[in-house]
């Protein structure tokens, strides 16, 4: 059921990309600060449990009273809506496109505006550095938005694909104290760890394997653990992208972004293999 409430929310996501807006997060940061307000305890592990808590077990109580339920169909229908509400917050594939419209357009107001939504911070104004940062980027994000939410929706269901999106946004909230903060970081860097290893591993399967075998193998030694899962990201898409033929000065995005779908395709091909080899067992 999970292959199926993942390709129709992958879908969904690309189909109606006006109701994107519904996307919203701003609850939960309404959320968070008046739990923080209301716990206001130094350690940081003890606001995040109450943070994700509650919103995490209606999830899980609604997944668990819907399964086996009219055949499935209230679950996978409830699938669909909280697995894309979980995708994002934005379409990378939009962002991209619109990123690239305006290149080829020559708006630079709008490019640097779809290169900051992509690179998550201020981008620059030099078209190659700009085209560089973009470029790693959508290796990078590919995980947070789309691979990560596809791995934990299939390992705990719906409640895993927002205690995902969940951490992910609480990670990124301005406002909170350093202590929360910290382990917001790094516990969404431990919820990382695996599926940004699997899409590298993508990667390097639907790209050049070599390339991506070595600079995965030359990347530069991280303790800090996010680093590190940017890194196996980043340095092992690049390293797949080599020899990729420049045909323009933005080649490269349009190649790193055909790189991300051949890998997640990838991986939900093996999932719809051993979900048919579930039903034929």
């Amino acid at each position: 059921m999970a292959l199926l409430s993942i390709i129709i929310g992958l879908l969904f996501d690309r189909a109606f990309r006006h109701l994107h807006d519904l996307r919203d997060f701003s609850w939960f940061e309404y959320y968070t600060n008046a739990v923080t307000r209301f716990i206001r305890a130094s350690n940081g592990l003890i606001q995040i449990v109450a943070v994700l808590l509650i919103p995490v077990l209606i999830i899980a109580a609604i997944q668990y009273l819907l399964s086996d339920f009219l055949l499935d169909f209230p679950y996978i229908l409830f699938g669909v809506l909280v697995f894309a509400y979980c995708l994002g917050p934005a379409c990378l594939s939009s962002d991209i496109e619109f990123y690239l419209d305006a290149r080829r357009l020559g708006d630079e107001d709008e490019a640097l505006h779809y290169a900051g939504a992509l690179t998550e911070r201020a981008a620059s104004t030099a078209p190659d550095q700009q085209t560089s940062d973009v470029t790693r980027a959508i290796l990078h994000v590919a995980n947070e938005r789309i691979f990560a939410v596809i791995f934990w929706f299939v390992i705990v269901g719906p409640a895993g694909a927002l205690l995902y999106r969940l951490t992910t946004s609480l990670s990124k909230q301005d406002g909170l104290n350093d202590s929360l903060t910290a382990v917001a970081i790094l516990f969404q860097s431990v919820l990382t760890w695996v599926p940004a290893r699997m899409l590298a591993l993508g990667y390097a399967l639907t790209g050049h394997f070599d390339g991506a075998l070595q600079a995965y193998r030359n990347r530069p030694y991280e303790s800090d653990l996010a680093l590190e899962n940017y890194d196996v990201l980043v340095n092992t898409g690049m390293g797949a992208l080599r020899d990729q033929e420049a045909t323009d000065e933005i080649s490269s995005i349009i190649s790193a972004r055909n790189l991300v779908m051949r890998s997640i395709l990838i991986w939900v091909a093996v999932l719809a293999l051993l979900t048919l080899g579930g039903w034929l067992g």
